[in-house]
């Protein structure tokens, strides 16, 4: 396998080419490794300019692999401290026109840059142009009707509308949040092939705070991708090596299995809704985490009842709309490649997925579905990480349920409801008001204190700050700032908040989190076996994304790889070995970044593990919650347990 790669030098506006043949580079992670690790990236602060953002698609996209074309984004995160990896669903499909496999940049612009990247039968384009940041403040503020990330859009498109047209580009782009936080992602929206307007579907690789490396990092705020190129592997188009691949494994053909395999997140029939949010709150009921957690402390009546209001005044507004009661509609909308499964969810035209809505929504003491869209908008135009601003708002509002905080230190004007027996309709609507203030505070309040030390140093180093400042009301109520803020620790500086489900495993010691590299079902086991099967997890998950797949499907792409590998490739590997392999080097990299995960230092994160303990029944661990050197062992016993399958 050939891996051409564009290195960009915003800061000398100079780029080239580069082409190797690596028997170890299977994908785009396994190249992004390979220059952080020549870079010595661990070596220096995520936010240095010569910390490199590498980016780029899997060998299979741009052919009839349905799923192929997601971009990932492979950085040292600002966030955890060490290597980090996310992914932007149906980019790849624009990407792969370029006739690239990735793309390095490094540098630093002196005024914001957006870099456009075409190919065609002519040959190469590659264009860096740049702005002033008063003129990027400008737009962001307001551009045709648009703000942030939508009105960064529009301005990319108007200034090359024909280009972008003829090339089928994608513009990805940064918002405001990445110049004054950690924590903001990288944006794009799918946009109309025929007048390139901007549509309702947009998707992100928010987690780790790539959007801030862009901006912070190398003042890059935009980047277009596309061209008319389109690979020369013929059995990239041919459809018969797959049905054939499929028809030996699961005995049928290639796009009856991907629908069977994938039919949670299109519409699944018995359960009469589809995506991740339809489905999710139904599965999973109770053990649904809301309130910042808190439900972890409520007896299963009491979460019932809770749950019973989110499904009344959240869920159903939104299976009504989306699925007209129960049934497929033309709501369901692809991310940009032709794919037949659908996932994205548009509600009053809010594209709506589990984690961004539940991040201002149940976990913030919201259940309204339409102030949750509203604010899921105001996230998209800001370009935060739901998944974070979610854990933000929900524990400063615990803090201030819990008299840590008033709400003026923070702008608030009245106290947010984080009652279970007081949440309702009319309470939620006033949690979300006070949620949007907080949202637009932090990322245009410079002269507030609490917030700035938030969006400047993230929330770890933040919750230990408060301590030091408000010592005597830790003193006083016995509980410290980081003892409600639900996060794993890496290194001294480093953390990541989980997604948004009550399972050990996203806390768990593993070397990359916040993402699904990891066994997430609401289950506990004996520490040896729960990380043998995390660490599985996270190897079939690498795999999956190193080939650039959404994750949505692994159920048959999981299965299918490898033959497809061969018989597509010619590449005849043992992935799992290779996965491994570059699992461990990631392990290697975050220790040599000071960035390996450390022991437990929140209360609420220990009382996660040790409730799931309790409501399962394990023998021995039940009483956890009461046994806090059971926990440490069950940490360092699950962490020992990992680092010695790596070493075999």
């Amino acid at each position: 396998m050939k891996f051409r790669s564009l290195h960009v030098d915003v800061s000398k506006d100079s780029y080239n080419y580069n082409e190797e043949d690596d028997e170890d580079i299977l994908g785009i992670i396994d190249y992004g490794i390979k220059v952080h690790i020549k870079n010595k990236s661990y070596s220096i602060d995520p936010l240095d300019p010569s910390n490199p953002m590498v980016f780029g698609i899997g060998p299979f996209a741009g052919g009839i692999v349905i799923g192929s074309h997601r971009i990932v984004f492979i950085f040292k995160s600002p966030v955890s401290m060490g290597i980090h990896v996310s992914e932007l669903g149906g980019a790849g499909f624009a990407f792969f026109r370029t006739g690239l496999d990735g793309v390095v940049i490094e540098g630093k612009s002196k005024d914001p840059s957006i870099i456009t990247i075409y190919s065609g039968d002519k040959g190469d384009y590659v264009k860096i142009e740049h702005i002033k940041e008063e003129e990027l403040n400008n737009i962001y503020n307001n551009y045709e009707g648009y703000k942030g990330t939508r009105a960064l859009t529009q301005y990319i498109i108007l200034k090359d509308k024909e280009n972008i047209i003829k090339n089928r580009a994608r513009v990805i782009v940064v918002g405001p949040s990445a110049f004054k936080t950690r924590f903001a992602g990288i944006f794009s929206y799918v946009l109309d092939e025929h007048n390139a307007k901007i549509t309702s579907v947009s998707d992100s690789a928010s987690r780790g705070g790539g959007g801030t490396v862009l901006a912070k990092g190398h003042n890059v705020v935009g980047i277009v991708v596309g061209g008319t190129l389109r690979r020369n592997n013929p059995n990239l188009g041919n459809i018969k090596i797959m049905n054939e691949i499929s028809q030996n494994i699961y005995k049928k053909q290639y796009m009856p299995t991907l629908l069977d395999k994938t039919v949670k997140y299109r519409f699944d029939p018995n359960m009469k809704t589809g995506g991740t949010f339809g489905v999710n709150y139904v599965h999973y009921k109770e053990l649904v985490p809301y309130l910042g957690y808190n439900n972890i402390y409520y007896s299963r009546g009491v979460r019932l009842i809770l749950h019973d209001k989110i499904i009344e005044n959240y869920w159903k507004p939104f299976q009504e709309n989306v699925f007209d009661g129960g049934k497929l509609t033309d709501a369901s909308k692809n991310c940009g490649e032709p794919c037949s499964v659908s996932c994205k969810k548009i509600y009053k035209g809010t594209k709506i997925d589990y984690e961004p809505a539940h991040g201002v929504g149940p976990i913030s003491g919201i259940i309204t579905m339409d102030e949750s869209a509203n604010l899921v908008n105001l996230l998209d135009d800001l370009g935060l990480d739901a998944i974070e601003a979610g854990h933000l708002i929900s524990w400063i509002f615990d803090l201030i349920d819990k008299g840590l905080l008033n709400p003026e230190e923070v702008g608030l004007d009245d106290y947010p409801v984080f009652d279970p027996e007081r949440l309702s309709k009319e309470t939620s609507i006033k949690n979300a008001n006070l949620a949007r203030k907080l949202i637009e505070y932090i990322v245009f309040d410079e002269n507030n204190k609490i917030l700035k030390i938030i969006s400047e140093r993230g929330l770890r180093a933040a919750a230990k700050e408060f301590d030091d400042i408000y010592k005597e009301r830790v003193s006083k109520i016995g509980i410290k700032y980081e003892d409600l803020l639900v996060y794993a620790p890496f290194g001294k500086e480093g953390y990541m908040t989980p997604n948004y489900y009550w399972s050990p495993g996203v806390l768990a010691p593993m070397y990359v989190l916040g993402k699904y590299w990891t066994d997430y079902s609401p289950s506990f086991k004996e520490p040896e076996d729960y990380a043998s099967l995390s660490l599985k997890r996270a190897i079939f998950e690498y795999i999956v994304a190193n080939a650039g797949f959404c994750r949505f499907h692994r159920g048959w792409a999981e299965e299918l790889m490898s033959y497809m590998y061969k018989e597509m490739l010619n590449v005849n590997k043992d992935l799992y070995s290779h996965g491994l392999k570059m699992y461990k080097m990631i392990a290697d990299y975050q220790l040599r970044s000071g960035a390996e995960p450390e022991y437990w230092e929140s209360k609420k994160v220990m009382d996660i593990v040790a409730s799931l303990a309790a409501e399962t029944g394990i023998t021995g661990w039940e009483d956890t919650m009461y046994h806090r050197e059971k926990l440490k062992n069950w940490w360092e016993r699950f962490y020992n347990k990992l680092n010695q399958e790596l070493n075999k």
